[in-house]
């Protein structure tokens, strides 16, 4: 009996492991923050890998060298497998429930010739950049044709301009936006009918005084030769539910490798604190080739070393994911990032793979906190921000969140405590005053009181030495008498 009874329990335990969802992997890489001081901090990790998506798991055949992706209004994912010139349609399952290998034109079969970057509206309308065949197709939900628009054209333009577009967004308004190879005059802007409009958003021209000098002293030959000072070209570009057009440059020496585009085309960035969105800090920079807005947060991915460094409306480092390597949840050159609800996908050209992560408790707290915190609801999330310094002590973020919250409860004097712990100057200043001001309003009488008091008592002494010396004078005098 005690045997069968074993085998029985024993069948149960398999049976319940055999049956419990899996976990996701375990984390190949540390997380980590960068502290006020532009010292790296470990973190929790946010993030942990979950699965990975391959063209034959998702039953559409291997992907080749696959370029962008997009994450649809309708939950699905849009991968633009460049290498075999199609769209390939992914439902939350990673399964694939659609493929765009071609469409009809004017009665002619046309296809993709090496496209880099995929877009799709709310109204389901997907727009490709057709790279090699220097041209933007549009095409509706059913993956029909709907326009071609080709290179911009005007007498602005020189008559060497080279037209290959690399990405492209749309606004609500039906502005298109395109990332163009070796266009250096910022992004290229057509109206909702396709026709050009001009250039948005130039970076500034840098340059190092010393070979401005040896430019400005060589012969012409000599000048042929050194480095030419022209704008940094971007590489990227996302567009928010505002419609602020969110850029990312590539070029390490940048100062600002992400920026926030008005209809203007004014970088409207924020930046509270020391450290700007650069990515990591050490000697080696980060190289920004893709950004992902949703949620009140935009994430980088970094293509130095395969980090994606999430960031909210302020310019807070939230958190850091992934990394290179050869394990799950780790690349080999990450292309392309995309969130849809508490998941991140990260698209990898040469391993023709997606990565999802999914949310931990850490994650899922900052997440839920920062998003409180964006809406001005101070007091929801500072319960959420003291959640998260149970998991790390060390997290400057949570305690400015709690430190604001106690400034506007008036609660002058524990805010600054917080402040000082999250290293945020401003609000810590301003505290300062509110709590000066406080403590004279409430203390004034009793101060008032004690320097009259003080006063009186000064005077009452002084006066009393001064009729003691008057009366020992007096009494000398009629001795002396």
């Amino acid at each position: 009996m005690k045997i069968k009874r074993s085998i029985l329990i024993l069948a149960a335990v398999l049976l319940f492991v055999v049956l419990s969802p899996k976990p996701a992997h375990a984390s190949p890489y540390e997380g980590y923050t960068y502290s006020y001081w532009g010292e790296a901090v470990k973190s929790p990790i946010a993030y942990l890998p979950s699965r990975t998506i391959t063209g034959q798991e998702a039953g559409s055949g291997p992907w080749t060298a696959p370029g962008d992706m997009f994450a649809g209004q309708d939950g699905r994912l849009y991968l633009l497998d460049s290498g075999n010139g199609r769209i390939v349609v992914l439902n939350g399952q990673g399964k694939a429930v659609r493929q765009i290998e071609g469409f009809q034109q004017d009665g002619k079969e046309e296809s993709f010739n090496q496209p880099e970057g995929i877009f799709v509206t709310g109204a389901g309308h997907i727009y490709v950049a057709d790279t090699e065949n220097r041209r933007i197709v549009e095409l509706d939900g059913n993956g029909a044709f709907v326009r071609e628009i080709g290179a911009p054209k005007s007498e602005v333009l020189s008559d060497s301009f080279e037209y290959f577009p690399r990405k492209i967004i749309v606004d609500k308004a039906g502005r298109i936006y395109v990332v163009a190879r070796g266009v250096f005059e910022g992004i290229i802007e057509f109206d909702s009918d396709g026709s050009f409009t001009g250039f948005m958003g130039t970076n500034r021209v840098q340059f190092d005084p010393v070979d401005l000098f040896w430019k400005t002293v060589s012969t012409k030959e000599q000048r042929d030769k050194l480095i030419r000072f022209v704008p940094i070209e971007f590489n990227n570009v996302d567009v928010d539910a505002d419609g602020f057009i969110y850029t990312t440059t590539a070029d390490k020496q940048t100062l600002s490798p992400v920026k926030r585009l008005n209809p203007s085309g004014i970088d409207v960035l924020r930046v509270n604190g020391n450290i700007a969105p650069v990515g990591d800090l050490s000697r080696d920079r980060s190289a920004f080739i893709d950004i992902d807005v949703s949620g009140g947060v935009y994430r980088t991915l970094d293509s130095t070393r395969g980090r994606i460094f999430t960031y909210n409306e302020d310019g807070n480092l939230l958190y850091v994911i992934g990394q290179l390597g050869n394990q799950v949840g780790t690349f080999k050159n990450p292309v392309a990032v995309e969130s849809l609800g508490d998941r991140i996908y990260v698209l990898d050209r040469d391993l023709g793979r997606i990565t999802e992560f999914t949310t931990t408790r850490f994650g899922n707290l900052v997440n839920e906190a920062n998003e409180l915190y964006s809406i001005g609801k101070h007091d929801d999330a500072a319960k959420l921000w003291e959640e998260v310094l149970r998991l790390d002590a060390n997290y400057e973020m949570a305690y400015i969140g709690i430190g604001k919250s106690l400034l506007r409860q008036g609660e002058y004097k524990e805010a600054m405590t917080y402040l000082k712990l999250g290293n945020d100057r401003e609000y810590y200043s301003k505290a300062l005053t509110k709590y000066r001001r406080e403590y004279m309003r409430d203390n004034f009488g009793a101060y008032m009181t004690a320097l009259i008091a003080l006063l009186a008592a000064i005077f009452i002494i002084r006066r009393s030495i001064r009729l003691r010396k008057g009366g020992m004078k007096r009494d000398a005098v009629s001795q002396g008498g």
